[in-house]
């Protein structure tokens, strides 16, 4: 991937940085995260002190010319898409991990290693079971509340929205897009959201990328609905953002609202996702200036924010006590529209074992159809994750490609695996869910814990991360 965006181009987003999250600070112009760097206590980062990935960059992120880096022009970083780093790391970083005492202290010193020899900026890990938090932490520049894009991790929080529609009953999955929206004829017209949400409906792999951000999303919609067809609905699953881009205008028709206000309405403003808005792949801008947002890729989001919506739907719908989506809506993402094949470009075929939902992969099928693992990760380092059976939630966000984080996550994902499915702890952690639903952190219940501190694992089998989304 080439570099996207000149110096210019980034000046413009770090002047809108103030509608980014600052986070506890430490110093007035530094997030706590961020001054883990700032040695000599002046409130931002000299040259000397930046880590690595950000001393890669520094010259395009000093955008003040004065040879320092404050707080605005470190949050622009975490959202301009830099060049993929030219040189590769030992291979034995890739390993590493499996050699140490099973433990969240082995990963924390890990993730400290894949920030330094990738290097990246930062990297944050979330993990639940049972809506008990079991660890977050973050490393690098970046906090919680670090914005970046999550690309194809867009794609679960859009099928959720448009799920919230059918719940009231103001759409259907099965019913033709023409009822909705009578311009869409012939085979187009046949399409349904489960086909489209699915991947299935015969739009074609693009997503959209190279559309005008001046675009409305009608605008957007009425250009998908042109292109040329590749197959049938329900013909075959090829993976792309054409069809999320029809269906969030259909959303748009039937509620008479903008795709923002949707999203905020039905599940932003209900999970408290207070930095959490659709955009522009790629091409990052304010949130009060978008116009064509990418349903299917251009989400900004940080780990805060999307960890709240894993644990609604891991919780079959329901946060904090509060009703989002219906079970039915769950357990209607979480199964395999595909048949059984789901994959990326000349990897989709038949002989696939993953499947896909509606916004969601399916590492797992059931005979009958069911995904009991499922995830969306994004092409720019966003991996989230579900394990149905364990009630499990596993969220791991960076910036940088997944083609080049799949291995470093993978490890990571199976430490956590081994560490939370030790005996006795699965037991104690499945327990941790409050009877009305609200999620309260591990310490309440396991603190101490020598599983979650040291000892070996004898074997895992974690969430998958094969063949993630690398658009």
């Amino acid at each position: 991937m080439n570099q996207l965006f000149g110096i210019s181009f980034f000046m413009l987003l770090v002047a809108g940085c103030s509608t980014l999250p600052t986070g506890d600070t430490s110093h007035s112009s530094l997030t706590v995260a961020q001054s883990r760097y700032d040695t000599n206590g002046s409130g931002e980062l000299e040259r000397s002190e930046a880590p690595p990935a950000v001393a890669r960059y520094f010259d395009e992120a000093d955008v003040n010319r004065n040879g320092r880096l404050d707080r605005a022009e470190l949050d622009g970083l975490a959202m301009y898409l830099t060049a993929e780093r030219k040189a590769e790391p030992d291979p034995a970083l890739k390993t590493w991990l499996a050699a140490q005492p099973a433990s969240f202290p082995s990963i924390d010193a890990y993730m400290k290693k894949l920030v330094d020899e990738l290097p990246i900026e930062g990297a944050g890990l979330f993990v639940a079971r049972a809506g008990g938090v079991v660890y977050e932490n973050t490393w690098g520049i970046y906090s919680a509340d670090t914005v970046m894009p999550i690309a194809s991790a867009s794609k679960w929080l859009t099928a959720a929205t448009i799920m919230t529609l059918v719940d009231d009953g103001l759409l259907d999955l099965d019913t033709p897009i023409s009822n909705y929206w009578p311009e869409a004829t012939g085979a187009a017209g046949n399409m349904t959201l489960r086909r489209m949400l699915s991947h299935t409906a015969g739009t074609g792999g693009s997503h959209l990328a190279d559309q005008l951000r001046t675009f409305t999303l009608e605008e957007s919609a009425r250009g998908a609905l042109a292109l040329h067809r590749v197959g049938q609905s329900g013909e075959k699953f090829q993976y792309g953002g054409v069809s999320m881009q029809i269906a969030g205008y259909i959303a748009e028709r039937v509620t008479g609202k903008a795709w923002a206000d949707i999203f905020e309405e039905r599940i932003a403003t209900p999970l408290g996702m207070t930095n959490t808005w659709y955009g522009f792949a790629r091409k990052p801008e304010s949130r009060e200036q978008v116009t064509n947002p990418i349903l299917a890729a251009g989400v900004y989001s940080n780990l805060s924010d999307y960890a709240k919506f894993l644990l609604m739907m891991a919780a079959d719908g329901t946060f904090n006590g509060k009703r989002v989506l219906s079970k039915t809506a769950i357990d209607e993402m979480a199964r395999d529209y595909s048949n059984h094949s789901a994959g990326l470009g000349a990897n989709t075929s038949a002989s696939n074992t993953r499947g896909y939902g509606l916004g969601a992969w399916c590492d797992e099928i059931t005979p009958a159809g069911e995904c009991p693992i499922i995830q969306s990760g994004g092409a720019f380092g966003t991996s989230p994750g579900i394990d149905r059976r364990t009630d499990t939630v596993v969220l791991l966000m960076t910036k940088d490609r997944m083609p080049k984080m799949r291995p470093y996550w993978g490890e990571v994902i199976k430490a956590v695996q081994g560490i939370i499915d030790k005996p006795g702890v699965g037991n104690r952690l499945t327990t941790a869910r409050a009877s009305n639903g609200q999620y309260i952190s591990w310490k309440e219940h396991i603190i101490d814990d020598t599983a979650l501190s040291g000892g070996e694992i004898s074997g895992s089998d974690g969430l998958e991360m094969a063949d993630l989304d690398q658009d």
